[in-house]
């Protein structure tokens, strides 16, 4: 990205000071616009689609409470890429540190007043974008991992497939055996009903000898034939099954070797939580600590992501709108591909209960919110690794 092209939106609750912060900001960054109205905020930041987005209110509560309601009422800012720049005056300084350590903003600037460093603003906003630029750049390498543990996906697949291919062959030619010896027998049968009693007076039977010929000469000749041909028809499905595994040994070396190096570059975790602000907060922590995140809302945006993806690990709330983190983990331990997938309640419920369940689903651990960044990134780096 050229960062003279870069769009920046300035929102606070004062039109004077956004204004020079407009001002401030221009010499280097032409595309920067303002607003100061509460009702249009959100339509002007959904219709600019800011890189950077510069946070101008009197007090921190403000600029908290405007964030936290444009993820909620926002229709593009959960897919924007962009950065967050906080202005404070000298008595919020370290809250505004520590909501920036906190990753709830990308970073700060003591604008009340800007009387010794005048630049600060804008070399801010210059890192910030180089930030982004560099995110960006990394967007492709989370892609590929991603690829990579599809694949590893699609070779558990695969080999439950062939497992159940050599099953289906397998039975197609013991059906066609056993068909073989019931019409066998049944043809036996009937020649000698016919023998005994005529079929009860249907037939008269001049010659055994030759009808049992005829019988016999039917089966060798046509009947058994036909059946051996059905069997035989079934053996290169068997064949096939049997040597696919070998046949695609090479690529599915290459295949792990990749999901391999995919794993140890960038683990992919999966959060689960409706709570949108909280799903932007986790995806910031966790990212800056070098993981591939992918949050979603509800239990069924979790199982439709796990039909394709194999996460390192799943951070789970246990209150879902469509389900509960409870009931949802001990799903995914139900079934064979995500049993070994380490699960991580996130609760503010700490009541006994809710943890002998959530252990007795298949947690390995919690992390009650509100969440400390050290213990959630210890947490998460303990699992891992086991």
């Amino acid at each position: 990205m050229k960062h003279k092209e870069a769009r920046i939106l300035v929102v606070g609750d004062n039109a004077v000071d956004a204004e020079q912060v407009c001002g401030m900001l221009r010499d280097r960054y032409p595309h920067v616009e303002a607003t100061t109205d509460p009702m249009k905020s959100d339509a002007v930041f959904d219709g600019i689609k800011p890189q950077l987005l510069v946070l101008a209110f009197k007090s921190l509560e403000a600029c908290e409470c405007f964030y936290l309601g444009l993820y909620r009422r926002s229709e593009v800012i959960q897919s924007l890429a962009h950065r967050t720049l906080l202005l404070c005056d000298k008595d919020s300084v370290r809250r505004a540190f520590e909501l920036c350590m906190q990753e709830v903003f990308d970073d700060y600037v003591l604008y009340w007043p800007l009387v010794h460093d005048a630049k600060r603003l804008a070399m801010s906003a210059h890192l910030a974008l180089c930030a982004l630029d560099q995110k960006q750049a990394l967007e492709p390498l989370s892609e590929l991992a991603t690829l990579a543990r599809r694949a590893e996906s699609l070779e558990e697949q695969l080999a439950q497939q062939v497992k159940l291919g050599r099953v289906h062959a397998q039975n197609v030619q013991t059906t066609a055996r056993m068909a073989q010896a019931s019409v066998s027998r049944a043809m036996g049968g009937l020649s000698e009903r016919i023998l005994a009693n005529g079929l009860d007076d249907a037939l008269t039977v001049r010659d055994a000898s030759r009808v049992e010929q005829a019988f016999g000469n039917l089966q060798r000749e046509s009947l058994i034939p036909t059946l051996e041909y059905v069997v035989q028809a079934a053996q290169p499905v068997q064949d096939w099954v049997d040597t696919i595994t070998s046949e695609l040994a090479e690529p599915l070396r290459a295949s792990q070797e990749m999901v391999h190096r995919a794993k140890m570059s960038r683990p992919q975790l999966l959060v689960v939580d409706d709570d949108v602000f909280i799903r932007r907060l986790l995806k910031q922590v966790l990212t800056s600590a070098q993981y591939d995140v992918e949050a979603v809302g509800t239990a069924a945006d979790a199982q439709l992501f796990l039909t394709t993806n194999r996460p390192s690990l799943i951070l789970m709330d246990v209150l879902l709108p469509d389900s509960n983190g409870i009931l949802l983990t001990r799903e995914l331990k139900a079934g064979q591909f995500n049993v070994d997938i380490p699960v991580i309640m996130l609760t503010g419920q700490t009541e006994k209960q809710v943890i002998v369940e959530s252990r007795k689903a298949g947690a390995v651990g919690f992390v009650v919110k509100p969440f400390s960044r050290d213990i959630l990134l210890k947490k998460v780096a303990q699992h891992l690794a086991r």
